[in-house]
């Protein structure tokens, strides 16, 4: 059953440090201030030990929190009616964003994920411009490979609705053409074999969670897979393509083929969590052109002998890749001048400050 859920000796190893009387569980929903936790007997409703919460009167949000795929060590005593979560193992890879409602405070999505998949979805050939750019738009979906990277997890694109274009694979190509290096598969949930290339990607043991705006037919991929209805799902309005939030919670559901798969509510807003010098990883085609810039610090807007800019001239680079990646720059740039949000007081109710520009809500 563990081996299932995605137990191995990273998170053994971790256990074995602590009280044997722990045992080890997979974090598979979230209720406000309580979690389900999966462990080898079955499914239990668990709390987090109080001194998780506070620690000197500050709550570290994005560390003593746990998020769905978590690995947890419980207790469960004779006298307590819920188990606790003691401890919050390490975790091998995560998917975060800066959240605005915790004043830029990093908020982890989901954790120990194999694959990272962002779906999107092909428009109707007569859709308007608006619901075309919205229903698969470049820009959005490097930002979720992006943070995938830094997270440290497997980018994968998956776009659905393959049955409203004529040759979805050519469409399909020109994307991972743009994003080399990241498989971008089409599929579509209303065709017997449509979901069959994305199958060979996924693997027994393996956890895959699907992230992209509402509407793009999570859901339905989920359902698809599982064999099941798990999820509820909606048409999207077709006025402007926008879905309704069938899903309102990230949750953990495990499949009779061995893999886990991971639905989250649709994110209008995403931005890049703080991270590291390699955190932009996704862009290494741009990287390694400016490697060849004259200026170091080239921002690859006007300065001269800018590799980055000559490639797009002789048509080797996409303009708006480069404008995405510099966005995303200049976004981080705007995070890290922030000041430091990762402690926040227990039930501070101050207002928060200034936001962010919105350039993942602009791009």
């Amino acid at each position: 059953m563990l081996e299932q859920l995605g137990y191995n000796g990273f998170f053994a190893s971790q256990m074995e440090a602590w009280d044997p009387s722990l045992v080890p569980g997979r974090v598979i929903g979230q209720h406000r201030r309580q979690w389900d936790v999966a462990t080898s007997n079955g499914v239990a409703r668990a709390v987090l030990a109080g001194r998780s919460w506070a620690q000197d009167h500050v709550v570290q949000l994005d560390d003593a929190q746990p998020a769905v795929g978590d690995w947890v060590a419980l207790h469960h005593g004779e006298n307590q009616s819920e188990p606790l979560i003691v401890h919050i193992l390490k975790r091998q890879t995560e998917l975060s964003r800066s959240s605005m409602a915790r004043r830029g405070a990093r908020q982890t999505l989901v954790a120990n994920v194999d694959r990272v998949a962002v779906v999107a979805a092909f428009a109707p050939t007569d859709a308007t411009e608006h619901v075309s750019k919205r229903s698969l738009h470049p820009r959005r979906i490097e930002r979720y490979v992006a943070a995938t990277c830094v997270g440290g997890a497997q980018p994968l694109v998956i776009i659905n609705k393959a049955d409203l274009v004529d040759d979805p694979e050519q469409e399909a190509a020109k994307l991972a053409q743009r994003i080399g290096g990241v498989p971008v598969v089409p599929v579509s949930t209303l065709r017997p074999d449509g979901l069959d290339s994305l199958l060979q990607l996924i693997k027994p043991g393996h956890t895959i969670a699907l992230v992209g705006l509402s509407g793009v037919g999570k859901s339905s991929i989920i359902n698809q897979l599982l064999g099941r209805d798990a999820q509820r799902v909606f048409a999207e309005r077709g006025q402007d393509g926008r879905g309704r939030h069938t899903t309102t919670h990230r949750e953990l559901f495990v499949s009779d083929l061995g893999f886990c798969l991971i639905d989250t509510p649709g994110m209008r807003e995403f931005a890049l969590a703080e991270g590291g010098e390699g955190d932009l990883d996704a862009f290494s085609d741009i990287l390694e052109l400016a490697e060849e810039c004259q200026f170091r610090d080239c921002t690859h807007h006007s300065e001269p002998g800018c590799a980055v800019r000559d490639a797009i001239s002789a048509l080797k680079l996409d303009a708006d890749r480069l404008a995405s990646y510099q966005t995303l720059v200049s976004e981080r740039q705007q995070l890290r001048a922030q000041p430091s949000r990762r402690k926040l007081v227990k039930n501070d109710k101050r207002r928060p400050t200034k936001r962010l520009k919105r350039n993942w809500e602009e791009d």
